[in-house]
């Protein structure tokens, strides 16, 4: 009877729902102590802020002969901000246990920026330092410029001696004489007009003698007289050789008396029923004068 009433329970909805509270008990159970067991590992991994750091310690930070009555000065007051170690280690301000406090090192993106910065810093430097040396060349090459024309313009070692007067370029006849209060005739032009110069006859190739020594001031080729050479010789006189070639001389250059300057070349077409020749000029400031009254 009595094995007939157990056969009857276990097939009952009674013994189905006992054992549907019994599995779902268990489970209850083991969920909590697997919680538990998490929260125990979970609290052996915190950190007790008051307690020593260990390297601390280690390294002999803790004097040995402190009073373990007196308070650690290393603690702080939870409401303020971790202080830097001396070592180099870093506190951690209660409450933000995120974000560490540093001790002044910088970051791996502070170190970026800054070297960015520098960087930037540099190249600004050195395209204002380039700019500059551009800047300061310019000028000093438009001064050297300058300084070489004022020399050229204004020798100061030369010094004209009037009464000792001129060499003869070259030895020859005077087939036009200079004339600038009334005109001349000059035959291959057809024409009457002034001449502000001498005109000596002189075959091609022979030699032009600089008349005194002068500075030459420039060296141009004009239609009326060839290559030109102008010669600066001191006391605001100047001397003008024109129809030349071979002209060695450059600008600058100083020029003793009897020196070649140049040979004579063909005539220009001004002077071609008049023949090869050399034009001579004298100046003084820049005013044209009679060269057969300073030639010796």
């Amino acid at each position: 009877m009595k094995k007939h009433n157990l056969a009857e329970f276990f097939k009952s909805k009674s013994f189905y729902a006992l054992l549907c509270v019994g599995a779902l008990a268990i489970v209850t159970i083991a969920m909590v102590g697997l919680n538990r067991t998490s929260e125990r590992n979970k609290n052996q991994n915190l950190v007790d802020l008051n307690e020593p750091i260990i390297s601390d310690v280690a390294d002999g930070e803790i004097d040995s002969n402190q009073d373990a009555n007196q308070p650690d000065n290393n603690n702080t007051n939870p409401s303020d901000v971790a202080n830097n170690m001396g070592n180099g280690q870093m506190e951690v301000a209660e409450g933000d246990s995120e974000t560490p406090l540093t001790d002044g090192s910088l970051l791996e993106f502070d170190v970026y920026e800054e070297t960015q910065n520098t960087a930037s810093g540099e190249t600004a430097a050195t395209s204002e330092n380039a700019g500059n040396s551009v800047a300061q060349s310019a000028n000093t090459a438009e001064t050297e410029k300058q300084e070489e024309v004022k020399a050229v313009m204004q020798p100061a070692t030369l010094n004209f001696n009037v009464d000792k007067g001129l060499l003869w370029p070259v030895t020859g006849n005077v087939i036009m004489n200079y004339s600038m209060d009334r005109v001349i005739y000059f035959e291959t032009l057809e024409q009457f007009k002034t001449n502000p110069a001498i005109i000596i006859d002189a075959e091609v190739g022979t030699e032009v003698l600089s008349a005194a020594k002068g500075k030459i001031t420039s060296i141009t080729d004009e239609d009326e007289t060839g290559l030109t050479v102008t010669a600066s010789i001191g006391n605001g006189y100047s001397l003008v050789y024109g129809q030349l070639e071979d002209v060695t001389a450059k600008v600058g250059d100083i020029i003793e008396e009897g020196k070649v300057i140049g040979k004579v070349a063909k005539p220009s077409k001004y002077y071609s029923v008049e023949g090869s020749n050399l034009y001579f000029q004298v100046l003084k400031d820049e005013e044209t004068m009679n060269p057969m009254a300073l030639l010796r």
